[in-house]
C-alpha cells in the first residue's frame, strides 16, 4: 500500500511539474496550435547599436512589436486592420515564427518546409495583405536559433541559414520596402547561424531571452553593462544596425543614457582594431598557399617515442614562466633544433615562479608586468633559423578555469594577444604567429585581428565529452573538423591543427587516424597537423583517468601512408 501511495505521489508531482512548464513556456499552444496568430510582443527595441556611427549606442525609436505564429500554411485569418491603429510613421517589427499544424512541431522541422516553399503563399499574404505599402516594417525571422535548447523547433538546426535566405528573398519580392532582421539572442556561437550580408538588413540581440532561462551552463548574472557589451561584441563581424531587445522593466530602467555613453566610449576607443571595418571584409587565401601541398607533420612527444621518425618535420613545445626561468624550455628547444625540426611554441602565461596563479594575467601582460619573461622567450626563438609557429594563450574560449586566461573578457584577451605578438615587430619571416582557439562554440569572439595572425590552430580530440570512457563513442575526425572549420568561416586563414588525438585500442586508433588523413589531404587550407602523443594532464580530468592519446609506430606510419597518397 505504501508503494502505491508513493507511486501516486510521484506521478502527481510529475504531472504538476509538466503542467507548470507547459503554462510557463506556453508549450501546449506551441505543440498543438492550429490557427495563425498575431499578438503583441512586449520585448521591444530599447537601444540601437552601430559599429561605424560616431554614436555607437543610442536610444531606439519607439517600436510596435508583434509575433506572428504560423501554424497553418494555407489559411490567412489575420486582417490588415490588425495594424490599423498604429501610425504610419511608427516602426513595426513583426517576429515571424514557423510552427506546424496538428503535429508535435518539435519532431517536424518547419525549416525544411520553408526551404521547400510550403510557407510561400502564407508569407506572400503577410507581405501583401497585412503590410501592403506600409513603410518602416521589420520582419524578424525565427529568433534565438543558436541557443542550445529546444524551446523552438528551429533551434540548432542545420537548415536555418537556408530557410532564412529563402524567407528574405521572398519578402523582398513582395514587400521590398521591408527590412529583414536576423534575430539571435547573441548567445556564444551566434555567428555560426549568420545568413549573409545580402540577406540581412538589421539584427537584434535579446536580453533575458526565454531560451537562455532554460540553461544552467552560461552565466545569467552578468551586470547589464557587461551583458550588453558581450552580446554586441559577438556580432562585430556584421555592418548592420543592431537592436537590443528587452521586456523586463528592471532591464529597461538600467539601460539609460549613462550606460549608452559608457558603451559608446568602449566601441570608439577600440574601433581602430577590435571594432574596425576589417571585420566586415572576407579574406582570401594567397595563391601560394592554394598551390602548396606540403603538409607539416608534427608531434607533441615529450617521451620521444616517435619524434625521431623520418616523416616528422615539426615538434610542439609548451613554454611558461617556470620552464623559461629554470632553463628547461631552452634545453628542449635546443634538442628540437638538433633534430633539424621546425618548432611549434605554445606560450602559456602561467606557472609563475612564486607558485601563485595570476588570475589577471591577460591584463598584466598588456601592462608590461611580464616583459622580462616575454623578452626571454623571444630571445630564444629569434636565435634560430628554423621555422617557429608561435602560439599564445590557447583554448581561451572554453568556459572553464583550467587556465587563468579562460572565462575572461574577450577584449582583455585580444589586447593581450596583440601585445604579445607585437612585442618584437617586425618579426623575421621564419616566425609565424598562430591564434589558437580550441575551435569551440563562440571562438570568433576572441579573434585578435588579421594583422597579428598568420595561421589559425584548432584542437581535434575524439572525445566529445570528458565523462565518456567508451572509445567507440568518440566522434570522427571528419565530424569534428567540419563543425570547427565552419566556426572560422569569417576568418580565411590557413589552418594548423596543432593538437589532435584519439584514445582506444590500436585498431580503433588506426581507423580513426585513417579518416583524419583522408580529410586532411583533401583540405587545402590545412597546412600542418600535430599529434598529441601522450596521456593528457591528470589534473585537468579530476577523478577520471586522463585519456592516453599515444599511438604505436605502426599506426603512425599508416596515417602517413594514407595522408601522402595522391599528394
Amino acid at each position: 500500500m505504501k508503494k502505491i501511495f508513493l507511486y501516486i505521489l510521484t506521478v502527481g508531482a510529475l504531472l504538476l511539474l509538466i503542467g507548470y512548464l507547459a503554462i510557463h513556456f506556453n508549450i501546449i499552444s506551441n505543440l498543438f496550435g492550429k490557427d495563425n496568430t498575431l499578438k503583441a510582443n512586449l520585448s521591444v527595441p530599447i537601444a540601437e547599436v552601430s559599429f561605424t556611427s560616431e554614436t555607437p549606442f543610442q536610444t531606439a525609436e519607439a517600436f510596435s512589436h508583434f509575433t506572428l505564429k504560423l501554424y497553418n500554411k494555407k489559411q490567412w485569418p489575420i486582417q490588415k486592420e490588425a495594424l490599423a491603429q498604429i501610425p504610419e510613421h511608427t516602426p513595426v517589427m513583426i517576429t515571424v515564427e514557423t510552427w506546424a499544424k496538428k503535429h508535435f512541431t518539435y519532431g517536424n522541422n518547419p525549416l525544411s518546409d520553408v526551404v521547400n516553399g510550403k510557407y510561400d503563399k502564407i508569407l506572400q499574404k503577410m507581405c501583401t495583405d497585412l503590410i501592403g505599402n506600409r513603410s518602416n516594417i521589420y520582419f524578424r525571422f525565427n529568433p534565438e536559433m543558436e541557443v542550445p535548447v529546444k524551446l523552438y523547433p528551429w533551434q540548432l538546426e542545420a537548415k536555418y541559414i537556408e530557410a532564412f535566405q529563402h524567407f528574405s528573398k521572398l519578402c523582398k519580392t513582395y514587400a521590398p520596402q521591408a527590412k529583414i532582421v536576423w534575430a539571435p539572442a547573441s548567445y556564444p556561437g551566434a555567428m555560426e547561424y549568420y545568413p549573409g550580408d545580402e540577406f540581412v538588413d538589421a539584427a537584434t540581440v535579446t536580453l533575458n531571452s526565454a531560451s537562455e532561462k532554460l540553461l544552467q551552463v552560461y552565466p545569467n548574472d552578468y551586470p547589464i553593462h557587461y551583458d550588453i557589451m558581450r552580446r554586441v561584441h559577438r556580432l562585430r563581424f556584421i555592418d548592420k544596425p543592431i537592436f537590443v531587445l528587452g521586456s523586463n522593466p528592471s532591464v529597461k530602467d538600467a539601460v539609460n543614457d549613462q550606460l549608452f555613453a559608457e558603451l559608446s566610449t568602449h566601441i570608439r576607443e577600440n574601433r581602430d582594431i577590435i571594432y574596425s571595418n576589417d571585420n566586415f571584409q572576407r579574406f582570401e587565401l594567397d595563391d601560394e598557399l592554394e598551390q602548396q601541398r606540403h603538409i607539416e607533420i608534427g608531434l607533441y612527444d615529450p617521451q620521444s617515442l616517435l619524434n625521431e621518425e623520418k616523416p616528422v618535420t615539426v615538434e610542439h613545445l609548451f613554454a611558461d614562466f617556470s620552464n623559461l626561468s629554470n632553463g628547461s624550455f631552452q634545453e628542449s628547444f635546443n634538442n628540437v633544433e638538433k633534430r633539424e625540426h621546425d618548432i611549434i611554441v605554445t606560450f602559456e602565461p602561467f606557472r609563475n615562479t612564486n607558485g601563485e596563479t595570476d588570475l589577471n594575467v591577460l591584463q598584466q601582460v598588456t601592462k608590461g608586468e611580464y616583459d622580462k619573461d616575454i623578452s626571454h622567450l623571444y630571445d630564444i626563438i629569434l636565435a634560430t633559423k628554423r621555422k617557429v609557429y608561435l602560439r599564445y594563450a590557447h583554448e581561451m574560449e572554453i568556459p572553464i578555469t583550467r587556465y587563468p586566461w579562460q572565462s575572461q573578457n574577450p577584449v582583455d584577451y585580444i589586447k593581450s594577444f596583440r601585445y604579445f605578438m607585437n612585442f618584437k615587430n617586425p618579426l623575421p619571416s621564419n616566425i609565424k604567429r598562430v591564434w589558437g582557439p580550441a575551435g569551440d562554440r563562440g571562438s570568433i569572439e576572441w579573434w585578435p585581428g588579421n594583422d597579428v595572425v598568420d595561421y589559425i590552430s584548432i584542437a581535434i580530440y575524439g572525445l566529445p565529452d570528458k565523462n565518456i570512457t567508451d572509445p567507440k563513442k568518440q566522434e570522427t575526425f571528419a565530424t569534428i573538423f567540419k563543425r570547427k572549420y565552419r566556426r572560422m568561416r569569417f576568418i580565411n586563414k590557413p589552418i594548423f591543427i596543432t593538437e589532435f588525438g584519439v584514445k582506444g585500442p590500436e585498431d580503433f586508433q588506426t581507423n580513426w587516424l585513417e579518416d583524419a588523413a583522408k580529410v586532411i589531404r583533401k583540405h587545402e587550407q590545412i597546412i600542418g597537423v600535430n599529434y598529441f602523443n601522450m596521456s593528457d594532464t591528470p589534473k585537468a580530468w579530476g577523478d577520471i583517468k586522463p585519456p592516453d592519446w599515444s599511438i604505436s609506430k605502426k599506426t603512425f606510419y599508416h596515417f602517413i601512408e594514407v595522408l601522402e597518397k595522391d599528394l
